[in-house]
Parts: structure tokens; sequence; C-alpha cells
């Protein structure tokens, strides 16, 4: 059975989250926000000349959308501090209009020195819908 919250998971669990299409609106507000606006996130014909295969989404994009997806699965609920993201890679490109999914996995669960809270690490990978991994991490 699936814990409530992060701080509820066992090291070892595994648990899958739903899924999120990334659409181009979203896209678009994003790379306005962060200006990022490299030309492969601007337009089709700007990927496709770079050599991919469509406008692509930015992989700080891509680690927001994986966290949100965390939150949505109340995974985070609990959580008072984010305290940073280890072992990021970006595996491989996510498109506009890609379906991407998490899975995250339990690490370890340690008690801060007083005692009062947890540090909690767990570790995760993004797939599309075709089931390619495209970003994974570890974060506390």
């Amino acid at each position: 059975m699936q814990p409530k919250t992060i701080s509820q998971g066992k090291p070892g669990e595994k648990f899958v989250t739903d899924y999120k299409t990334i659409i181009e609106a979203e896209q678009s507000q994003f790379c306005q926000i962060t200006a990022n606006t490299l030309p492969i996130f601007l337009t089709d014909e700007a990927a496709q000349a770079k050599g991919w295969s469509g406008r692509m989404v930015p992989g700080v994009m891509t680690m927001s959308c994986s966290i949100g997806l965390l939150e949505q699965a109340g995974f985070l609920d609990d959580v008072i501090a984010f305290m940073g993201a280890d072992k990021l890679r970006y595996l491989a490109p996510v498109y506009v209009g890609d379906t991407i999914h998490v899975e995250v996995e339990f690490i370890e669960k340690r008690p801060i020195k007083d005692g009062s809270r947890n540090v909690i690490i767990y570790k995760y990978k993004t797939y599309n819908q075709d089931g390619l991994a495209v970003l994974e991490a570890q974060n506390a």
C-alpha cells in the first residue's frame, strides 16, 4: 500500500505518480517566465535545424513538472524544506506534447541532530509516454 506522505515511506519502497502531458501553452509560459529563449524552445523549425524532432521542453521544466507530480500524489505533503537535488541527469529530450510520469524510490530516512524531524532521501526517474527515461535525480 502506498504511504500517504514521503515521511511514511520506508527505504526500498517504490511508487508511481499519475501522468501529465506538457502542452504548448505551459511550455511557452515557462520559457517566458524563466527567460529560456533558446531557439530550440521557441519553434519546431529551430529545434529541427539543430537535429531534434521538434520543439523541446527545457530540462528544468521537466524537473519542475516531476516534482509537481510528486506533490500531486501527496508524497511531499509533510515536507518543510527542499534541501537539494543530487545526481540530476537529463537522459533524453522531452518535447511539447509529451506525457510524463515519475517513479520514486525511498532511499533513506535519518533524524536531524535534535531528533525532532527527519531528512528523507529519495530518488526518482521520469519517463515519457514511450517508457523512455528522460530524467533522474536524487533529492533530500
